[in-house]
């Protein structure tokens, strides 16, 4: 992910247009999991049950529910975090070479805030579409895309109603950023130190797969959260990200927080793997074609 500092000479907008076009490939590709992960963390359904689920009330088509808000979800906010991170990174190693870990976590939580505040709308259009097949048929949304979500949120909640669990979602882009792109970041300089691995994709594939492991395991309570508030229903307003991880563990059990870990995991390590190694094949095909 580190872009070395002889690939300098990109332009930032690239950065960005790589991040955009990574998200949305990861994205196609891990869309059912992510469904099945959202799914159980809006009722107490078993991975099987929600599955289930989803085949009984749609057929195969069920698991790309909310597509639309997906894609246009990795347009805003990827393209923005993987931009913004990239370009912090090539900055910081131009002008102070080496960066250690804490710079790099603290570079992804950085890019993580400012993605997912400007991508919080459609993150939370997606949430709705796919949390629509547990509601009864009179209390589903029925959104039919992504825009006609957010324009509906905005006619009938307010313009700011499309920020609904914006903090929770900043802070769980904090953690996630920071612990997947600084630990992607730091695993890929570890494994080229030792020399293990000298293989560009086997590198990147490990490393992802590291950085996977820890983001899944302390970023999914306040995923869990998130999700919960952006699926509130009740006409009382939702508790705040920590009441509500509060109100889980008390109420469901604490090992209720890590509901859907295992399509989470799922869907986030082939995600990271995809992610991070579109984003430096295409940094490194750029670099061969279009810098010569």
């Amino acid at each position: 992910m580190s872009a070395p500092i002889e690939d300098a000479k990109v332009p930032k907008f690239i950065n960005f247009v790589i991040g955009g076009m990574s998200g949305i490939i990861a994205q196609i590709v891990t869309h059912p999991m992510d469904v099945i992960k959202i799914r159980m963390q809006v009722s107490q359904d078993s991975l099987r049950i929600a599955a289930f689920r989803t085949l009984c009330t749609n057929g195969v088509c069920g698991f790309y529910a909310g597509l639309s808000a997906a894609l246009l979800r990795q347009l805003i906010y990827t393209t923005s975090r993987l931009g913004i991170y990239t370009t912090l990174l090539d900055i910081g190693e131009q002008h102070f070479g080496y960066l250690n870990y804490v710079t790099m976590v603290s570079f992804g939580m950085i890019a993580g805030v400012m993605g997912s505040f400007i991508g919080t709308p459609t993150d939370l259009v997606l949430i709705r579409m796919v949390a629509d097949v547990n509601l009864s048929s009179e209390k589903r949304r029925k959104y039919r895309n992504a825009i006609s979500g957010i324009f509906n949120i905005w006619k009938t909640e307010g313009f700011f109603g499309l920020w609904r669990g914006a903090i929770p979602t900043m802070g769980r882009a904090a953690i996630v950023n920071g612990a997947q792109l600084g630990t992607y970041t730091r695993a890929k300089k570890l494994l080229q130190d030792t020399g293990y691995i000298q293989n560009d994709i086997s590198l990147q594939i490990t490393a992802a797969m590291m950085s996977s492991v820890i983001t899944c395991s302390v970023s999914i309570p306040i995923d869990a959260a998130k999700t919960r508030i952006q699926n509130w229903r009740q006409s009382t307003k939702p508790p705040n990200v920590l009441a509500m991880i509060v109100n889980i563990a008390k109420n469901e059990g604490i090992m209720l927080l890590w509901r859907g870990f295992l399509p989470y995991y799922s869907r986030a390590a082939p995600n990271t793997v995809i992610t991070m190694v579109c984003v430096d094949q295409l940094h490194q095909m750029y670099s061969k074609f279009c810098l010569m």
